[in-house]
């Protein structure tokens, strides 16, 4: 049997792609808005797009997860157990620290990602999307992913910048950036530089 070396570090995202000031926490927001088409919070979105709220709650845990004092330990395990509470009404799985800023969750429902995956700014994930370890690693992406329904990562791959993964598609190698993927197993169907 083939032996696997396993890393329990994780990769971190840029740190301009990391939450540690209230500046950085309003910057995140504020994109995560622009991503799904809002200019600002309203109380009426937390009813009419909950995946929104989840995703508030969400950038409140990154948040806090990098404070340090006993407060900030507090603070964050609050925010982290209403982040566990909309996670099980909405069927989303996004950990903390996975994301870059502009992350779009169009769809509430099965959307599972690995705490080890690491993807850059303005990613929009659709429903029944899972990206998954193998072996101990998981996918990391660039920015501009766009991954459709039904899709499937896993394993140690590169999703380039500006690809789009297709409905339904498995990914289980690298993927170039400003492509297009579809299939089982994905492969290039189209060229996004128009090349």
């Amino acid at each position: 049997m083939e032996k696997v070396e396993m890393s329990w570090t994780r990769p971190l995202l840029p740190a301009h792609q990391r939450i540690f000031t209230r500046a950085d926490l309003k910057r995140f927001l504020s994109e995560d808005l622009r991503a799904h088409g809002y200019s600002r919070w309203g109380f009426h979105l937390r009813l009419v797009r909950p995946q929104l709220h989840y995703q508030r709650l969400l950038r409140r845990t990154e948040y806090w997860q990098v404070q340090d004092g006993i407060v900030a330990r507090v603070l964050y395990v609050y925010w982290r157990v209403l982040l566990a509470r909309q996670s099980q009404r909405l069927g989303l799985s996004i950990p903390p620290g996975v994301f870059g800023p502009g992350l779009s969750v169009a769809h509430y429902g099965s959307i599972v990602v690995n705490d080890k995956a690491r993807f850059g700014a303005n990613c929009r994930l659709h429903v029944n999307t899972s990206i998954g370890e193998r072996h101990g690693i998981a996918p990391q992406g660039g920015d501009d992913v766009y991954v459709a329904p039904g899709a499937v990562l896993y394993g140690d791959i590169r999703i380039g910048s500006g690809a789009v993964i297709g409905a339904n598609a498995v990914v289980r190698a690298d993927v170039p950036g400003n492509v297009t993927v579809a299939g089982v197993p994905a492969k290039v169907i189209a060229d996004r530089n128009g090349t």
